[in-house]
Order: structure tokens, then C-alpha cells, then sequence
């Protein structure tokens, strides 16, 4: 017999959590918003929307980026995909990581569910290792470029206050170790994918990848297998990764740029804009709230204002900012409603919820 009681409790948990999660989200713009309202309502009457469709047009440019990324990751693996059917899915990820109760895993394993069905059987678990491991590259870039942007901007960091709270210079300094630690950590976390087999002739790891095996129609020694293909492809491996530095990252600082630019303001850094971003990028991973809205909005503030930018335009650009994350995130909704393949979608959301 099937327990649907624990199944309703666990869909009310997820609700639960989402609904959470979305509260402290507008619980923080509300507050950021409150803290400077008449320098941000000048900042928004003020700004020349002209601006918004760079802005716009690069954002975009930035998600195709990633689709391309996936699409040469996937075709490593021999696996068959057009570059518009990864971009398809891949906008449809976007928006199912902000609507649904899983957040970016969640959007993820929509993801996967929807590649099973367009892989051959025998290569669905390796589908499902390509979007791992283009998380993997998007991770090994992101951290390496708030490594190089934080270690920079040490003295800016210094400066740096929390929502107008002071900081002592002992909580500072132990703010920039400990996101240097993160991302040397999440370098080599990644990095160590690919150094499986040197954990292979462990004993207790042995036995797991046969217990995997056995329970997975020999996942474990697939996966392995898969990861050697990617470390047999170098110039794939570095080049998603080093391109993501430039067309993904970096370049949503350029994407800020053009928000300031709207704003009349010129005087900010690059550097100070890079590290306000790539630091956003790394508060969005925290769980807190959907694509980290809200926890993201206060450390690119206060990294914007550390650098000498009045606080009600700094405020008025972030907000800008999250609306066109918001705004294409839906906009991948658009790809659910016309993709003939939305019913089984559906029916994937419905047993993932169960």
C-alpha cells in the first residue's frame, strides 16, 4: 500500500519551506527598500530605460552561454541533443528553480527528468552526469573568480558594513578568510570528480561502488566512466570553464555596468562592481531564500557602497538587477508553455512532489 499520508506531509513540508523561503525573501527587499526609499524612488525616476535593453540583451546572452556550455558537455558523452533542445531545457530549468519548492535542485532534476527522455536507454544516468558536471564547471569558474576578486579587493572588503550595522575589523577578516576557504574548497571538491580512481582501492569505497552497482545496473562504474571521458577531454573541460569566467561571470558584471550607466553613475571600479557580483553569485547559493534574492541584494550593497557609491543607487541598481533575474527566469516559463512535452513535465512535477 502506498502511504499517501507521508507523501501529503512531505508535499506540505516542501510548500512550507518555499512559502518560507519566499517571505524572507520580501522580507529583506522590504527592508533594504525602507532603509533608503526616497534615494531609491529618485534612482528609479531618474533612470534611462534605454539602458535596460543592453542590460537585457547581455543577461540573456549570458543564459545561452550556459546552454551552449551544457549542450558541448553533453556531446562529449555521444549523446544526441540539439543546441536549441538544450536551450530549451535549460530555460526551463531557470524558471522551475524559481517557481518550485526545490530551488536550483529542484529546476536540476526537472532537468534530468526531461533529458531521460530524449537519451536511448543505457545512457540516461550519463545525461544525468552532464548537467552535474556542467554544474561542476559553472562552480570550479564562479569560485575561482571570487577568489581572485576577494584576495583584490581585501582593503574594500575592509571597508565593508552589513545593512548599515558596523563590523569589527576580527569579523571582516574573518568574513574574507572564510570565503577564500569556501572557494578553495569548492575548487577542490570539484577537481577531486575527476580523481575518483584514486579512491577506488579503498575498502569502504570499493564496497559502495558495489553496492551502487549492483543497485544501479552498474551506475557507479558508468559514472566513473564518464568523468574519465571529461578528464580525457581537456580542451572541452578548461574551455567551458575558462569561458565561463568571461561569457558567464564577468559578464554579468558587464550587465551592472549598464545599470549604473542608466543611473549616471561612472565613478564605481570594475573591480568593485566584479566583486560585488561574484560575491552576490556566492551569497545566492545560500538556501535562504528562491535564487538567493534578498541575502544576495545585501551583500552587493554593501560591497557597492563600501566602494564609494551613494547607497540609494547602489540599492536602486541591485533591485534593477534582481528584477531582470526574476524577470528571465519566468520568461523560461514561456519554453514549459510551448514545448509539446509540457504534459510529462507536469506528471515528473506531480511525482516529485509525492
Amino acid at each position: 500500500m502506498v502511504d499517501t499520508g507521508s507523501g501529503v506531509f512531505r508535499h506540505i513540508r516542501k510548500v512550507f519551506f518555499f512559502v518560507l523561503k519566499l517571505t524572507i525573501a520580501a522580507a529583506v527587499v522590504w527592508f533594504i527598500a525602507a532603509q533608503n526609499f526616497q534615494g531609491i524612488k529618485e534612482g528609479f525616476a531618474s533612470f534611462r530605460y534605454i539602458w535596460l535593453i543592453p542590460a537585457a540583451a547581455i543577461y540573456f546572452f549570458h543564459m545561452v552561454v550556459c546552454a551552449f556550455r551544457w549542450h558541448r558537455l553533453i556531446r562529449v558523452l555521444d549523446i544526441r541533443m540539439s543546441l536549441f533542445e538544450a536551450f530549451v531545457l535549460s530555460m526551463q530549468a531557470y524558471f522551475f528553480s524559481l517557481v518550485i519548492p526545490g530551488g536550483a535542485i529542484g529546476g536540476d532534476l526537472v532537468k534530468i527528468a526531461m533529458l531521460n527522455t530524449r537519451t536511448p536507454p543505457g545512457s540516461k544516468a550519463e545525461g544525468a552526469f552532464s548537467i552535474l558536471m556542467d554544474r561542476i564547471v559553472g562552480m570550479i569558474a564562479m569560485f575561482a573568480t571570487a577568489a581572485v576578486a576577494v584576495i583584490c579587493s581585501a582593503p574594500l572588503l575592509m571597508r565593508m558594513e552589513i545593512a548599515e550595522w558596523p563590523l569589527r575589523p576580527g569579523m571582516k577578516i574573518g568574513g574574507i578568510v572564510l570565503v577564500l576557504l569556501v572557494c578553495l574548497g569548492g575548487i577542490a571538491a570539484s577537481l577531486a570528480v575527476f580523481c575518483h580512481r584514486r579512491f577506488f582501492p579503498l575498502p569502504v569505497i570499493r564496497q559502495v561502488v558495489a553496492w551502487l552497482d549492483r543497485r544501479g545496473r552498474g551506475i557507479a562504474t558508468r559514472l566513473a566512466a564518464a568523468a574519465d571521458v571529461y578528464w580525457r577531454n581537456p580542451k572541452v573541460l578548461f574551455g567551458s570553464i575558462f569561458w565561463s569566467v568571461l561569457l558567464v561571470h564577468l559578464l554579468l558584471a558587464v550587465v551592472f555596468f549598464c545599470l549604473l550607466a542608466g543611473l549616471g553613475v561612472t565613478a564605481v571600479s570594475g573591480l568593485t562592481v566584479v566583486t560585488a557580483v561574484m560575491l552576490g553569485n556566492l551569497a545566492g547559493l545560500l538556501p535562504f531564500s528562491p535564487g538567493g534574492i534578498g541575502i544576495r541584494d545585501i551583500i552587493v550593497i554593501a560591497v557597492l557602497v563600501a566602494g564609494g557609491m551613494a547607497a540609494g543607487d547602489a540599492k536602486t541598481a541591485q533591485l534593477l538587477y534582481t528584477g531582470l533575474l526574476i524577470g528571465f527566469n519566468l520568461f523560461g516559463g514561456v519554453f514549459f508553455l510551448i514545448c509539446p512535452g509540457r504534459r510529462r513535465t507536469v506528471e515528473i512535477l506531480r511525482q516529485a512532489g509525492e
